[in-house]
Parts: C-alpha cells; structure tokens; sequence
C-alpha cells in the first residue's frame, strides 16, 4: 500500500478511538503542516505509522489538556514532534510564549520534543 492508502487508514483508526474534545482536536489539528511531515518526512524515513499518534493528548500539572502535533512512542522513548506552521501557531505572542511552556513542561515530563 501507497502513502495515500496506510495515512487514510491510520487516521480514521486514531478517528474511531476518539470522542469528545480528543475528537475534535484531531479533526481540527491534523490539518495542512501536520499531514505534509508525514508524507514528506516521516514516511519516507520509516514507511509506517507504527507507534505514531496524532494530536496526543497530555494533561498538564493543572489537569488541563494539550494536544501534541505527533508523538512517537518508541519501546521507552516519547519523541513530541511540534509542526511550527504559521497557521496553527501563527504571529500572537502570547500563543506562541504559550507553545514554548508547554514545550518546557513536556521535557520535563521526559519527552523530547523536536519543533519543526
């Protein structure tokens, strides 16, 4: 199977597990930026999406959810990929102060975040 065919998959599989805000943030964030790095990136490296999930939810120490652009869990390894497009990040300070402290919060979750 082509890229194409395993994306469409792989989507609606994480689409089907979901409900509520999880669900909507899916529909809203795996848009333009996020699906060009899997397509240009991440499948010719790998070839599949094992491991790989959209939109990953992680609750701060406040209880309040962010969701991560594309986290890959490899065997003991969380590898947080951030797609710094300009429309989901955009030119607001504040937003992008406020991806930065989130980043900051995930390393010291012991994930490794690499921004795109």
């Amino acid at each position: 199977m082509g890229f194409t065919e395993e994306h469409d998959q792989w989507l609606s599989k994480h689409l089907k597990q979901r409900k509520g805000e999880r669900l909507d943030a899916l529909k809203r964030g795996h848009s333009y930026g996020n699906r060009l790095f899997v397509e240009c990136v991440w499948w010719p490296l790998t070839g599949h999406f094992h491991g790989l999930h959209p939109e990953y939810e992680v609750k701060d120490w406040r209880g309040r959810s962010y969701f991560i652009d594309l986290l890959w869990k490899a065997v003991s390894s969380r590898i947080a990929f951030e797609i710094m497009d300009y429309g989901s990040h955009g030119t607001d300070r504040s937003k992008y102060r406020m991806d930065l402290n989130r980043g900051l919060f995930l390393q010291s979750q012991d994930y490794m975040v690499l921004y795109i």
